[in-house]
């Protein structure tokens, strides 16, 4: 068997409880031994799972900012499934005062928009330290093609940057107000309800946007990290999941915020410390059952609706972190929480 050893990591004012061991001589089943104990652990997670034990797939803690990426990038080449897509699609430059190349957004408008088609601006996940807009190419072609609302995909800038530390946030604010006021430009109508979302690092960077934009119609959540305290209790009820590991939670936050010494109590970062959540649009929140963010995600939840916003929130259950863009491995359960995104992207059309 593997060998564990305990570790206590402070973070802020948490201590976590980590524990760390190789996986040589472990098998799918055996990661998530613990887990099933009290859940279900749906067989697309087991799956996951096995492909990455096969593949030598390492925690990002343990490879560092610049491997973890080539690591990302190199499971993007692998994991992109074709998508029956009808539409157009093209790239547009969002002009920025941070950059004189811009920002790129690829723009999705399906055959099956109607005349007032919605704009649905998304953010993909990579926890602002990794990926790119290729990562969530697919999954954003489907919701365009089932729901008939246009779709765009953002290029923001990643963290950690020492001159821009809030690079990301300001592109999201940049790229959605210019939607906002150029609704035509990506084949909307003046009358098109905008709304942005994300997964992961997406799901944060597009509930901070809300933060800073007003005149948005909706927001669609997906496993957000709301609360960088990392206080609530499902990051120690998660803190040895095969998947996302506390460990490499707090790596994720450490690097993100190596730049940010006042996260905690910054708004457009820590979504808990927002005073204005009333501002915020309507909101669709997807969770995984099986995630050390799922607590965050739920308080976040709470704080909107004690603020009077309605919120609908869907638990996918057996599933950890990153299933969302995983079609590859997660058929049933991503087809599951697409469904609930694109029923919801229907009633602003």
């Amino acid at each position: 068997m593997a060998s564990s050893r305990q570790i206590k990591q402070t973070h802020g004012h948490v201590r976590i409880a980590v524990n760390t061991f190789t996986s040589a001589n472990m098998d799918e089943y055996q990661m998530w031994a613990q887990i099933a104990k009290k859940y279900t652990v749906h067989e697309e997670t087991y799956l996951l799972t096995r492909n990455m034990l096969a593949s030598g797939f390492k925690p990002y803690n343990e490879l560092g900012l610049e491997k973890a990426r080539q690591q990302v990038n190199e499971r993007i080449k692998m994991q992109t499934p074709v998508t029956d897509y009808s539409g157009d699609e093209w790239e547009v430059i969002v002009p920025s005062p941070y950059s004189k190349d811009g920002i790129p957004v690829t723009v999705f408008k399906p055959s099956s928009a109607p005349e007032v088609p919605a704009i649905f601006v998304y953010f993909h996940g990579g926890g602002l330290l990794v990926g790119n807009r290729k990562l969530c190419e697919g999954g954003l072609k489907i919701f365009a093609r089932d729901s008939g609302a246009i779709v765009l995909n953002v290029e923001f800038r990643l963290l950690p940057d020492p001159i821009f530390p809030l690079a990301p946030f300001d592109d999201g604010v940049i790229v959605t107000n210019w939607v906002l006021q150029n609704k035509e430009a990506v084949g909307g109508h003046p009358h098109s309800k905008v709304g942005v979302g994300g997964d992961s690092g997406g799901g944060s960077l597009a509930a901070s946007v809300t933060n800073d934009v007003r005149g948005l119609d909706f927001q669609v959540l997906v496993y957000p990290m709301t609360d960088t305290t990392l206080s609530s209790p499902t990051i120690q009820e998660f803190a040895e999941c095969p998947i996302m590991r506390a460990a490499e939670l707090k790596w994720f936050l450490d690097t993100m915020m190596a730049h940010i010494p006042d996260y905690n109590s910054n708004p457009r970062v820590n979504l808990m410390a927002r005073t204005n959540t009333g501002d915020s649009p309507p909101a669709l929140m997807i969770l995984s059952e099986l995630d050390p963010l799922k607590g965050c995600g739920l308080d976040y939840a709470d704080k909107l609706r004690a603020a009077g916003v309605s919120v609908e929130c869907e638990i996918i259950k057996g599933v950890p972190h990153v299933f969302f863009m995983l079609r590859d491995v997660f058929k049933t359960k991503s087809a599951e929480a697409y469904a609930h995104v694109v029923k919801y992207l229907k009633k602003f059309q």
